[in-house]
């Protein structure tokens, strides 16, 4: 055994009585030792681990405690301290030295979230460091390349203002249109929306068939109101009554695949007030403006810790009326807002939140057909 000197200096208090604790060891065999130590002294703290330690862990070496002022020392391995009393009562912490780790399998792993959320707010204000921070540009079409590069794999938003100059349904497309040459088509929207916030995720309740002049009425006479909707989940291109709408729309070659898909085109039709509300997609999605104007409200993804979602993509705020008094993290949030007039044609780049909003009555158009890389919807 290796005996560990104590000094008095180091070991013993010698502060007024008022700092110090006085100390009662109780050894086997009936032995006792009593000394004052300040409450802080190392020997104190050591004295307690030894207490906690089973025997068989407890270290190889002695404790030389000075006792009768000096002139004598106790010697006690550590296996021998039954108890210890102290006046008045102390409990200090006990120091243990990190134990090394076998394998890497043993280190404990970080706590996934809270480095997550940092890592979130690190890439935001990196991005606010750039002077076009919050800036959505509106340019004129782009090579398919230089597409790639610049917003698709950087998933960066980007309206163009010339990928629909050749479309017939530009010219074409009204309510009035959809009702002489469509009419007598059934068609679905969704109906009864303000009598439930969450209609997006109870969607299938609000669902309902209608003739599409009976609906086209019901928009052009009803007013601004979120009540009724035609959108992503009524498959209209699918109807073999509607399919002729196809041949007013055009492809963008470059961008999209070489055929259109029925399945992977959204028809959206509704009244000014109709909302889509916040939520992100889990792909690429070209957003088309045929008629009227939209109102899109953008969230990046990096800031979705901010924001509380109820299933896997739409979240339970209304950027429309957001109560910061319940979600006071949202005074933190980043929102882009941008106006897409007719022509206009939005990227919607995977992750991002977004809210969109008819300012009056609007017709849209959706693609989801991208021609790179465009499934992520494993979640």
């Amino acid at each position: 055994m290796i005996a560990e000197k104590i000094t008095v200096d180091s070991a013993i208090a010698t502060a007024d009585d008022s700092q110090q604790v006085q100390v009662m060891l109780m050894l086997d065999g009936g032995h006792q030792c009593e000394m004052a130590l300040m409450p802080d002294a190392p020997l104190l703290k050591e004295l307690f681990q030894a207490l906690t330690t089973e025997p068989e862990n407890s270290e190889s070496k002695l404790f030389q405690i000075p006792i009768e002022e000096g002139k004598g020392a106790l010697y006690f391995p550590p296996a021998s301290l039954v108890a210890i009393a102290t006046d008045p009562p102390v409990s200090p912490e006990i120091i243990k030295e990190p134990q090394p780790f076998e394998t890497w399998e043993d280190i404990a792993p970080d706590e996934p979230v809270h480095h997550l959320e940092w890592q979130l707010n690190t890439y935001h204000k990196l991005e606010k460091l750039s002077p076009n921070y919050g800036k959505v540009e509106r340019i004129p079409h782009v090579s398919g390349p230089e597409f790639l590069e610049r917003f698709y794999i950087r998933n960066k938003p980007v309206i163009f203002t010339d990928l629909m100059d050749n479309w017939k349904a530009r010219s074409l497309w009204n309510p009035q249109y959809f009702k002489d040459n469509y009419g007598h088509v059934t068609v679905g929207a969704q109906f009864n929306r303000e009598s439930n916030r969450q209609y997006e995720w109870y969607r299938n309740k609000h669902q309902k068939m209608v003739q599409f002049g009976e609906f086209v009425d019901q928009v052009l006479q009803g007013g601004e109101t979120n009540d009724y909707y035609m959108g992503a989940y009524n498959s209209n291109f699918s109807r073999e009554g509607l399919k002729g709408l196809l041949d007013d729309i055009e492809l963008f070659p470059e961008y999209l695949t070489d055929t259109k898909d029925i399945h992977r085109t959204v028809l959206w039709f509704g009244p000014g007030g109709a909302i889509t509300p916040l939520h992100f997609d889990p792909l690429n999605t070209f957003l088309c403006q045929v008629y009227g104007r939209k109102r899109v409200r953008l969230i990046a993804p990096y800031q979705k810790h901010l924001l509380r979602a109820y299933g896997n993509f739409f979240s339970n705020i209304d950027l429309e009326n957001p109560n910061f008094e319940r979600y006071p993290q949202l005074k933190d949030l980043d929102i882009i807002e941008l106006i897409i007039e007719p022509g206009e044609v939005l990227l919607l780049p995977v992750g991002w939140w977004h809210q969109v909003r008819s300012l009056e009555v609007s017709i849209s158009v959706s693609f989801l057909n991208l021609a790179f890389e465009n499934t992520f919807d494993d979640l």
